[in-house]
């Protein structure tokens, strides 16, 4: 019984964390990447998936030293699981019209707005093809990053509430050290590109679970609604719908930058 449950847990674990499905919402939303060819050779794929430097290997070393454990086993099989459907896929998205030449003269090419934090990597070229929809997400994603808070958090404290500012301050910090504390130890890659269509790079060599956009997407706006609802003179349903949409819009935006699978965001 514990181990046909177990299995159905890591069948479901790998579905999630399918590539495919940030790729197709990528589709959806048209985001169009302009991958050129597929990697055939091995070590040419590796270094494809490794795009968090040495977290393959690590990952690697870890699951044969602790050969056995249950939750390095999971791990170790949630990073290969499903390479045959990421090659059909990524057979998909290459011999697709994404990546025609005609498409790429038509629609016109952007790249990542910011280069990677560590390495410099400016990243590949891409096509949007939903303007709207790409700078809604990129505002969305910008609302979960340290720069927004930096700002955010003194205009609140010098022109609206001190103390709601501490509390929520206390939040975000531990919101920061449990979610990059947990990243170091489940190390788990970016979702595979390609298939999937880096649209931001500027933390593509960080591991990738759990979300730290989508852990403090949800616990800061939660937060601020539930520190101010009996404080502050404002419709609840206002607040909360407020603090829904924030929430949504953080965590849907890092499926949409090709930063996260499923899974990682849940």
């Amino acid at each position: 019984m514990a181990s046909d449950a177990l299995h159905k847990f890591v069948c479901l674990c790998r579905y999630l964390q399918d590539p495919c499905h940030v790729a197709r919402f990528q589709q959806l939303c048209g985001v169009r990447g302009t991958f050129s060819k597929k990697p055939t050779e091995v070590g040419e794929s590796d270094e494809k998936l490794g795009v968090n430097g040495a977290c393959v290997g690590q990952c690697q070393a870890s699951g044969d030293s602790a050969h056995g454990l249950p939750g390095q086993r999971l791990r170790k099989s949630l990073n290969a699981a499903g390479n045959a459907e990421e090659d059909e896929c990524s057979d998909a998205f290459l011999n697709g019209p994404s990546g025609g030449d005609a498409e790429r003269d038509s629609k016109g090419t952007v790249k990542p707005l910011r280069r990677n934090s560590l390495t410099g990597d400016v990243g590949q070229e891409f096509i949007i093809e939903n303007k709207f929809l790409f700078y809604l997400f990129t505002i969305g994603t910008e609302l979960g990053n340290e720069m927004f808070f930096i700002v955010f958090f003194p205009f609140l404290m010098w022109n609206v509430d001190p103390y709601v500012s501490r509390q929520l301050i206390v939040v975000w910090a531990w919101v920061l050290f449990l979610g990059q504390s947990t990243k170091d130890l489940v190390r788990w890659t970016r979702p595979a590109s390609p298939p999937v269509v880096k649209v931001e790079v500027f933390y593509n060599t960080e591991y990738s679970m759990p979300s730290t956009h989508a852990m403090s997407g949800t616990a800061l706006p939660f937060s601020l609604f539930l520190l101010t609802c009996s404080r502050w003179q404002y419709p609840f349903m206002f607040g909360l719908s407020i603090a829904v949409f924030w929430s949504v819009l953080v965590c849907v935006s890092r499926i949409y930058m090709g930063m996260h699978s499923v899974l990682n965001i849940l």
